[in-house]
């Protein structure tokens, strides 16, 4: 069969910060393509519907997949859909991805049958039998574990095998000098671990995957980095090594490769502080770049979002990473509580810190704790205004003057690496960019304010919506982790974080974690 898989288009940060490929959608690709299917990959963040249209018009698909990751996706992968069917309707046409997994059943009912069935959890396992099922008896594609219809719904959806048997489908991709991270240009993408055993409460991962944590073994992961001809990597682990083994073992093979990147990761400040050797080997490797979730710098935020770590320790956890002489970004969540004042006080700590510093708004997303707890007080179920850039619970400020906030801190942080200053200090970095006809990164430093703009941000508020959301049942006084979890933990009953040791005590040990 002919399989389309799509991944959509761009959000409001990646207009500037980052595009990265679609890692994912070219895992899923390259299972499908072991199946013995005919795959192709589009990708709307560098190619347009137009481009998708006529592509459908002219190879004529008999499966269209999309990837929806992030909910803000959500109507145009619906409209897209329908547009689709209305083209063709002989498509099998099927959603999968991580946002898709906690809004199955919203999915099918917004799409009014244009969409024939959603994949919940890992897709590589999934979709070639559901394939299967389409080609020979489209009746049976919910015996499929993970397959959610209109009409029914399959076994719950399982864990990849073996991350070893996954090697993404690179070669699709037609335009990948168009995928950059920074000053990482072009950059692409590679999987080391899958999964996260911590339980912060605004996040989605370990509820994804179960609170498991998978790793890819040094010797297969080295064998997919070698194939990458990209200068630039980012490790897209949640949390990059958390095993501090599986990090030097990787690490030791990359060296005796002589493979030389540069490599921007994410990891926790326990972490950090656990294996500072690794990050050392891998600062003498190519580590270039290192992104921290701080999330907050006072011990009321960390404990609000469950990070399980002491502000000394998390400040600590940043000066180690400065002394790497790497470039450091750290996230901080900017409650919709915030006033003046304090969004004062974080300006000028920023502004006495050399890091990077990103601001993202507390968003309760589906298959979050948040989402069960603070659900019945958002203010709109827009999909398209859950982009952690915009504000869905009720705020402190008046709207208006809390997006003025906002951007005007996130302008002041981000002139400290963008605009004309920047440019003259990173002038030979950009020139090799240029020379190599290479100019997502030049063009972002000035985009910041035609993208980020609080009369746009307050406007988009007032869109008419097509599409929204359901609220979930009734929080009661505490949230069974059960109700949360797409992929259900295995033995995982319970477990703690000793502070003190910051060592890993299990309730049932089952050798999935550090």
């Amino acid at each position: 069969m002919r399989f389309l898989a799509v991944h959509p288009g761009p959000l409001l940060y990646t207009k500037i910060f980052l595009r990265l490929e679609p890692l994912g959608l070219e895992l899923v690709a390259a299972a499908v393509r072991r199946a013995g299917h005919d795959v192709r990959l589009l990708d709307l963040q560098v190619a347009s519907h137009e481009d998708y249209f006529a592509l459908v018009d002219r190879w004529r698909p008999d499966v269209v997949a999309f990837s929806c990751n992030y909910l803000a996706n959500v109507p145009e992968i619906v409209d897209l859909a329908k547009l689709t069917r209305a083209r063709r309707s002989e498509t099998f046409v099927l959603v999968g991805g991580h946002s898709a997994s906690f809004v199955a059943r919203d999915l099918l009912e917004h799409a009014h049958g244009a969409i024939d069935c959603v994949v919940r959890g890992e897709g590589e396992a999934s979709i070639p039998l559901l394939l299967e099922a389409v080609e020979h008896d489209r009746r049976a594609i919910t015996r499929v574990a993970g397959v959610v219809a209109l009409d029914g719904e399959g076994p719950p959806p399982q864990l990849v095998e073996s991350l070893d048997d996954l090697v993404p489908a690179r070669d699709l991709l037609s335009h990948r000098r168009r995928y950059f991270l920074g000053m990482l240009e072009p950059c692409a993408s590679i999987e080391f671990a899958r999964g996260c055993p911590w339980d912060c409460s605004f996040c989605s991962a370990w509820t994804f995957y179960g609170r498991s944590y998978r790793i890819v073994s040094p010797e297969r992961a080295v064998e997919d980095l070698a194939r990458v001809r990209e200068p630039g990597v980012f490790i897209v682990d949640d949390v990059a090594f958390v095993q501090a083994q599986h990090g030097f073992a990787i690490g030791e093979a990359v060296a005796r490769r002589g493979i030389r990147k540069q490599y921007y990761l994410e990891t926790r400040g326990d972490v950090l502080l656990r294996n500072k050797e690794v990050f050392k080997l891998w600062t003498r490797l190519g580590l270039s770049y290192m992104f921290l979730g701080l999330e907050a710098i006072d011990e009321e935020g960390l404990r609000k979002y469950r990070k399980r770590i002491s502000l000394g320790r998390a400040f600590e956890a940043l000066e180690f990473a400065r002394s790497l002489g790497i470039n450091v970004a750290i996230n901080l969540i900017a409650d919709p509580e915030w006033d003046h004042e304090r969004f004062e006080v974080i300006r000028q700590w920023c502004l006495e810190i050399p890091e990077i510093v990103n601001i993202s708004v507390n968003t309760p997303y589906p298959g979050t704790e948040t989402w069960h707890t603070e659900a019945r007080r958002v203010q709109t179920r827009d999909y398209r205004l859950y982009d952690i850039q915009h504000a869905v619970l009720p705020t402190r400020l008046p709207l208006a003057e809390f997006y003025e906030e906002l951007v005007r801190t996130q302008r002041v942080l981000a002139m400290k690496h963008l605009g004309w200053k920047a440019l003259r200090e990173m002038a030979p970095i950009v020139a090799g960019h240029l020379m190599r006809g290479q100019t997502n990164f030049f063009r972002s430093l000035w985009k910041f304010n035609k993208v980020f703009d609080p009369t746009l941000l307050l406007a988009d508020h007032q869109r008419p919506v097509a599409y929204e959301m359901r609220l979930p049942p009734p929080a009661r006084a505490t949230v069974d982790p059960r109700g949360l979890y797409v992929l259900q933990p295995r033995g995982r009953d319970g477990r703690a974080i000793d502070d003190a040791t910051e060592q890993f005590v299990d309730a049932t040990r089952t050798g999935t974690s550090d």
